[in-house]
């Protein structure tokens, strides 16, 4: 598994020392990181900067995660940056319905390792592995 070392990451999570402890692992991995506290920062970085990679929490002030990956895919119509969910929500979040809907690429429900959200990181950017986003049911664009 080949880890893109320039591999930009926005991650956003509204937990200071989880995000802390996301951004801290994933650089020391090689990757460039880039942090949001709010889904609403979140939105205004990937409208106007480049990403390999969304790593969003589901709750979080201004925007949800949910919220997100629709401005995303819809508003913005980026269909290729693939998304990862992290949520506490467990049972409580239609995970099939959010990759079908929004091509999520993966979900993982806290509290996970955090080892595993490197891999899972380096697994996504790895050119060699299967298509990074699902195909969309809808045509995406304004």
């Amino acid at each position: 598994m080949t880890t893109r070392l320039n591999g930009r990451i926005l991650v956003a999570e509204d937990n200071k020392v989880l995000g802390d402890v996301l951004r801290f692992n994933l650089e020391r991995s090689g990757f460039q990181v880039t942090l949001a506290r709010s889904g609403d920062a979140a939105a205004k970085l990937v409208a106007n900067e480049t990403y390999d990679l969304l790593i969003t929490d589901v709750e979080m002030p201004g925007m949800s995660g949910v919220d997100l990956c629709r401005f995303v895919r819809v508003d913005i119509g980026n269909s290729d940056l693939p998304i990862a969910i992290c949520s506490a929500r467990g049972l409580e979040l239609d995970d099939q319905a959010l990759k079908a809907k929004y091509g999520v690429a993966e979900i993982i429900f806290k509290p996970f390792s955090v080892r595993d959200l490197v891999a899972l990181a380096s697994r996504l950017l790895s050119p060699a592995d299967a298509p990074k986003t699902q195909p969309f049911p809808f045509p995406i664009g304004k």
